[in-house]
């Protein structure tokens, strides 16, 4: 295959960029080269001449460039690019740990284990370095640890961390990809933050690697809560996208937000009796039967006539599901 000719110059006319480009235009400018079909080292080397040379260049910037070194089988490079950046200025503890991690690529256990410790100590908090420096440590199997980082992920979820839950299930997911627990739980937190396509994205991806009832039935119901945004879309004043969308967040223990579905539903429909019903049915599903009791009551008293068989219905179906 033949190189154009106009790479040969690349780096150096990269290097000469860096000090007037932005970060984007830089960026711009690799994907240039590689879409020319580059080799391999052309492009670490202009990734290092720019690494090494700019001023501008923020850490979390830094970080994918040197990763792809990294991953290119250029460790070394990679940790003088970062040696260089420090001595512009730019640091972090991320940055600390990737050039501990240049030296474990580098067989250099004792260098990148007193990195891993020192960028822990900066950033005690984060869970990346931490999987990093017991890695180095041989304390435990990555099984192991990640089944500890499940459970912390777990705790951050109870306790709305979704954020810090999400970055625990990063760091697991860099370690073992294949975990369907993760995957499965970045779906949930997608879904606590009604980014229901980016849910379903998560639960279809653990379900393709691990066939699993749970997984199956939150695909089915967080499709059904899409589903039911559709109609509301297409028809705000129809009931069924409420009632659609109410049923699949109910089934999934949602019931706080089901009933807020429904609530939107009955200010454009208040009479709707499909929509009132599936209100106390939340409320039976959530364990208060005297809520949805007394809500019916209320219903009854404004003047809206309920079939006493379907009050029973709801009752005896939650009875029956408990028994």
């Amino acid at each position: 295959m033949r190189v154009p000719s106009s790479i040969w110059l690349a780096p150096a006319l990269l290097v000469l960029l860096s000090c007037q480009n932005s970060h984007d235009r830089m960026l711009k400018q690799f994907d240039r080269l590689k879409s020319e079909e580059t080799d391999r080292y052309n492009i670490v080397y202009a990734y290092a001449a720019y690494l090494s040379t700019t001023r501008s260049i923020t850490p979390e910037q830094a970080i994918p460039l040197i990763n792809e070194m990294i991953s290119c089988g250029y460790p070394t490079e990679a940790r003088y690019c970062i040696d260089n950046l420090e001595r512009n200025g730019i640091h972090s503890s991320d940055l600390l740990a990737l050039h501990g991690l240049c030296y474990q690529h580098e067989l250099q256990p004792g260098l990148a284990l007193a990195d891993f410790e020192k960028a822990l100590a900066g950033d005690p908090d984060n869970e990346k370095i931490r999987l990093l420096l017991d890695n180095a440590k041989g304390a435990e199997s990555p099984g192991s640890q990640a089944e500890k980082m499940l459970d912390r992920a777990r705790v951050l979820m109870a306790q709305k961390e979704y954020g810090a839950s999400d970055s625990v299930l990063n760091a697991i997911l860099e370690l073992d990809s294949t975990s369907h627990h993760a995957v499965f739980l970045k779906g949930l937190i997608r879904l606590q933050g009604e980014e229901y396509d980016s849910a379903l994205c998560f639960m279809k991806l653990a379900y393709n690697i691990e066939d699993r009832e749970e997984y199956r039935h939150h695909i089915s119901m967080v499709s059904k809560v899409l589903e039911g945004e559709k109609l509301i879309s297409g028809d705000p004043l129809s009931f069924p996208g409420y009632l659609q969308k109410s049923r699949g967040l109910a089934s999934m223990g949602m019931f706080i937000r089901a009933q807020e579905t429904l609530d939107r539903g009955l200010e454009k429909n208040p009479d709707q009796m499909n929509l009132i019903l599936a209100k106390a049915l939340v409320w039976v599903q959530a364990g208060q039967q005297e809520t949805a009791r007394q809500y019916l009551w209320e219903q009854e008293r404004r003047g809206i006539v309920i079939d006493p068989s379907l009050k029973q219905k709801i009752f005896v179906n939650r009875q029956q599901n408990s028994e």
